[in-house]
């Protein structure tokens, strides 16, 4: 099954076209936030690369998130019209899974998938699902694995001073590449994961956008 697969949950996106379980080609950009300039050229350009078409695509793969609302507002509008043009199923899956599942067990070894999100906080999975935790909370959760664990995750990269002196310099010795959610990766796991249509995928919002957040605010000073 041929799965085309977009991450844009970040600053950095990517996508991918997998093969029954094999990635035949992948792009990443790290070009800042101008995802809805260059997602359907980068998936022209691979389809191109790989002498496939639209309508060689058994299915879509997307990230649901969390992560930028605007990114990952591009990813879910370009996949879901692509999927309801050529009529084809779609697999969300979120942005922690994906990174979770850029790794193999290390033995001894805790690895913690956390994302940014922004204001001291960070978005992490919970027994409830994915929530937003608060960085003190997150690293007194974590606080019994120091320099035993392994933040996967851009927080990694934006608390970096602060998880270094908390949880051991290992927990953030990963290069920042391995902090990115890959469409690669992303393709690989949808193998595994029941397509829907596309109807029925969300985007992951845990909360409202900063924009939202703050014309709310200023509404109710109004």
């Amino acid at each position: 099954m041929k799965i085309l697969a977009a991450e844009t949950s970040g600053k950095t996106f990517s996508i991918a076209l997998n093969d029954n379980g094999k990635t035949l080609a992948s792009f990443i950009y790290d070009c800042g936030h101008i995802h809805s300039e260059m997602i359907i050229p980068s998936i022209e350009r691979i389809l191109k690369d790989t002498g496939n078409t639209y309508r060689s695509i058994d299915a879509f793969a997307v990230s649901t998130g969390p992560g930028s609302f605007t990114g990952i507002r591009v990813g879910m509008t370009a996949v879901k019209t692509m999927a309801q043009t050529l009529n084809k199923p779609v697999i969300a899956i979120d942005s922690l899974t994906i990174l979770e599942r850029s790794f193999t067990d290390i033995k001894g070894i805790k690895l913690v998938a956390a994302v940014d999100a922004l204001r001291n906080e960070v978005y992490v999975k919970s027994k409830e699902g994915i929530i937003i935790k608060s960085l003190d909370g997150f690293i007194a959760q974590n606080g019994k694995y120091k320099n035993k664990v392994i933040v996967i995750g851009d927080a990694s990269i934006v608390y970096k001073d602060k998880l270094a002196k908390s949880l051991g310099k290992l927990s953030v010795s990963l290069p920042p590449v391995f902090s990115i959610p890959k469409a690669s990766v992303l393709g690989i796991i949808a193998q595994y994961h029941k397509p829907e249509p596309f109807s029925k995928i969300k985007p992951l919002y845990i909360r409202r956008s900063w924009a939202e957040e703050t014309k709310n605010k200023q509404s109710a000073a109004d």
